[in-house]
């Protein structure tokens, strides 16, 4: 499975809710977004190279990424 470089909470440009996510480039990873979430709850950032994807599909980012529950939820909260 891959692991999540970074993921943080972030606005679409439409100003929905959700989280911008970057993972070490994986073809497979790229294409179960693609057919896991519709075109309108996640953008590709060429700019910074981050997906962002609206927070109605946590679900499915907690099913690709092992890692994206503490992330999202946990970074900044442990000591």
């Amino acid at each position: 499975m891959t692991n999540l470089r970074q993921c943080f909470v972030a606005g679409s440009e439409e100003g929905k809710k959700g989280y911008c996510i970057s993972f070490d480039y994986d073809q497979d990873v790229v294409e179960n977004i693609k057919s896991m979430i519709p075109h309108t709850y996640r953008e590709w950032r060429e700019a910074t190279k981050v997906w962002w994807v609206a927070e109605e599909y946590e679900d499915v980012l907690n099913k690709l990424f092992p890692n994206f529950y503490a992330l999202a939820h946990l970074q900044g909260k442990l000591l």
